[in-house]
């Protein structure tokens, strides 16, 4: 029984030596391939900038070694990718990366680990290599995915402009709104005006997420095309989706017609109000001032809150702040005016 005790503990023992010897190597190797990599890189990047930017014709050579080529290629045209800005050298990175990694990635794609292809799907994105496109669709299609590999997956394609992207999102109602929103901000806006079509056409069909990240992107971005349809969304009737309209035009700064904001200021939900009232203050809408100190009187704290700040950022503002501290019939108005007059525009005493 001894013997076998000692038997098995010898066994065990040689495995665990073997183990740390293969970890030992292992860690060792990749040190000395990233310490090449460091090495090479710092090498062939000043030689290689002046073919990236057009200054050469003459590419450098690159590694022999498949593995080592790909590590220090990646890191130049990350590297470059970091600081150019003109579209000439955003094309050179992509034709280099084209030429140099894509059979790599398309290999890595179908049978890489996970750290791998997520890898992959950055760089495509980052290098723009729109060759690939069919392979990253293939690849949303045809593998179970989740997580990061999955939302890096959209956005890649996302960037490539893919359209089938829209009838994707439409048919996947339990995509959350942030990943919704990150794929619409790679969208340029000729496919945005073809989301805002569909969305018209399908109405009440559209999934929320992706009606209420469109609304609130169009506000983001700013994009003046897509203004009346976010003034239409003013008469939906959801209350999320109106309260959405209205947070989007308080970033556009702008309504072509401000009438359209009167209803909300006497809605019987309070956020409409609030939302009314800052909307108002930021447009500089001394024609609504009235309703404005009406609201200073709200029953709900914070639309009070908003249209004393709101009154604030008016032409005339502080002159209305010092009559209604004085009087206002409603005396929580005439306290919320006192304490707006001695705030900055923003709730900073």
């Amino acid at each position: 029984m001894v013997d076998m005790m000692l038997l098995i503990m010898g066994v065990l023992l040689v495995i665990q030596l073997s183990l740390l010897i293969y970890l030992y190597t292992v860690k060792t190797w990749a040190i000395k391939q990233n310490h090449e990599a460091d090495s090479l890189f710092q090498q062939l990047f000043p030689k290689y900038l002046p073919y990236l930017t057009g200054d050469s014709d003459s590419e450098p050579n690159l590694p022999q070694n498949l593995k080592l080529k790909q590590k220090v290629l990646e890191r130049i045209l990350a590297g470059f990718a970091h600081v150019v800005t003109d579209p000439a050298g955003k094309q050179r990175i992509k034709e280099v990366a084209e030429c140099h990694l894509i059979d790599s990635y398309r290999k890595t794609l179908k049978a890489g680990d996970w750290s791998e292809r997520l890898n992959a799907l950055y760089l495509i994105e980052e290098f723009m290599m729109d060759a690939l496109v069919e392979d990253v669709k293939e690849h949303l299609t045809t593998r179970e995915m989740s997580g990061e590999e999955y939302r890096q997956t959209l956005r890649t394609l996302a960037s490539f402009q893919e359209e089938s992207l829209l009838d994707y999102m439409l048919n996947h109602p339990n995509m959350s709104y942030r990943l919704t929103k990150e794929i619409m901000r790679r969208l340029s806006l000729d496919v945005l005006m073809d989301l805002m079509h569909i969305i018209k056409e399908k109405g009440d069909d559209t999934p929320d997420a992706v009606r209420h990240a469109f609304i609130d992107y169009c506000g983001e971005a700013g994009y003046y095309q897509l203004l009346p349809f976010i003034e239409s969304m003013l008469n939906d009737s959801s209350k999320e989706t109106r309260i959405k309209a209205l947070k989007s035009l308080y970033h556009y700064h702008y309504c072509t017609r401000p009438e359209l904001i009167i209803p909300f200021f006497t809605s019987v939900h309070w956020e409409e109000r609030l939302h009314a009232a800052k909307l108002t203050g930021v447009m500089n809408l001394t024609e609504f001032s009235d309703y404005l100190m009406s609201l200073a009187g709200d029953r709900v704290w914070w639309v009070r809150f908003q249209a004393c700040e709101a009154i604030k950022q008016l032409s005339d503002g502080e002159i209305l702040l010092a009559y209604l501290s004085e009087r206002h019939k409603d005396e929580y108005a005439q306290d919320m005016a006192k304490q707006m007059l001695t705030m900055r525009v923003g709730g900073h005493a």
